[in-house]
């Protein structure tokens, strides 16, 4: 297994390994767990994953669980996410973390490319951390303790939501299992114990400590570092492409340029 850094601030890709080997997998697992710790997201080429192969490699970085976003699941595993797409109102050309509207967010996330396109429909992810620690320390230790809304009602999700079978149904009762719930600002990681910021532009509302206009300013700003280009790395898809990345250390845009061509990824979320 070799692994080759692909910007300074985050990001590796790691060849010659195949993840629908069990026997492999198990091997490098311990690797693999220090990687995605040291650099955020790690990148795989070539693979072939059914379903029951991409739960079984994420399971290298905790436990899974059922899905339960706004996306299907696929009809052979419960624990696939299907991501199915045009490039149009997919709710994630917006810088963001996955389903922090959950009182216990995903710590990590696998994304397996099923359909891709040869050119556009690239993600970029940015490293929370190297943002937290851009900042002066007079603004880290100011905004310390405090804490913020996330809310999972972003307008493109709600309608991806209601576009499906039983769409106001699944609406109504997303309403009423996730309530809005609070985050800290700033989030210790919990196997590095380093400080991240935990804000983004598409779930998070308002800063619970702040005036409206003072925090509506804030948020806009700490939400808006995770377009610094420094901490920042880009992936182009290919088919059999795999992304694994820290959930809570990192937020990731998915570019919205491949409209009206489909897209199919397959999702792990990873607890």
């Amino acid at each position: 297994m070799l692994i080759r850094p692909l910007t300074p601030a985050i990001g590796s890709e790691v060849l010659d390994i195949d993840l629908a080997d069990a026997t492999q997998v198990t091997r490098h697992a311990d690797r693999l767990r220090a990687l995605l710790a040291e650099r955020q997201v790690i990148f795989f080429r070539e693979q072939r994953l059914s379903p029951d192969a991409q739960v079984f490699f994420s399971q290298v970085f905790g436990d899974v669980e059922p899905v339960s976003s706004t996306f299907p699941s696929h009809p052979a595993n419960p624990y696939v996410e299907m991501l199915v797409t045009r490039g149009k109102e997919t709710g994630t050309d917006i810088w963001h973390a996955d389903l922090t509207w959950q009182p216990r967010p995903p710590v990590a996330a696998c994304l397996y490319a099923v359909e891709v396109l040869e050119v556009g429909g690239d993600t970029m992810w940015a490293s929370m951390t190297a943002a937290h620690d851009s900042l002066d320390e007079g603004l880290r230790r100011y905004l310390a303790g405090m804490t913020a809304v996330h809310h999972w009602e972003a307008p493109a999700l709600v309608n991806n939501l209601k576009r499906q079978p039983d769409g106001d149904e699944k609406y109504h009762a997303m309403r009423r299992r996730y309530p809005p719930v609070d985050q800290p600002v700033f989030l210790p990681h919990p196997a590095t114990g380093k400080r991240v910021v935990f804000v983004n532009s598409l779930y998070t509302t308002r800063i619970n400590q702040m005036g409206h206009d003072d925090g509506a300013h804030m948020l806009s700003f700490l939400a808006g570092l995770a377009r610094v280009p420094e901490w920042q790395v880009r992936f182009n898809w290919r088919k059999g492409s795999v992304a694994v990345w820290d959930n809570l250390a990192t937020q990731h845009y998915a570019i919205n340029d491949y409209y009206p061509s489909p897209r199919t990824m397959h999702r792990v979320s990873i607890r």
